[in-house]
């Protein structure tokens, strides 16, 4: 998971270094957040597996 919310900072990086318009720049990061938070909801609400089964 973390490694789509650093391809996606890559991306946005990426986007500004173009000199793209601003809704662009501003899609990028708005995509990246939505991202970012359902990542981190699942994230959260998922089992940590922390059982000790021998």
């Amino acid at each position: 998971m973390d490694t789509l919310i650093f391809g996606g900072l890559l991306a946005a990086l990426v986007v500004l270094v173009g000199q793209r318009s601003r809704r662009v720049v501003l899609a990028a990061w708005w995509v990246l957040l939505l991202a970012t938070i359902a990542l981190m909801a699942q994230h959260i609400t998922s089992g940590l597996g922390l059982g000790l089964n021998y």
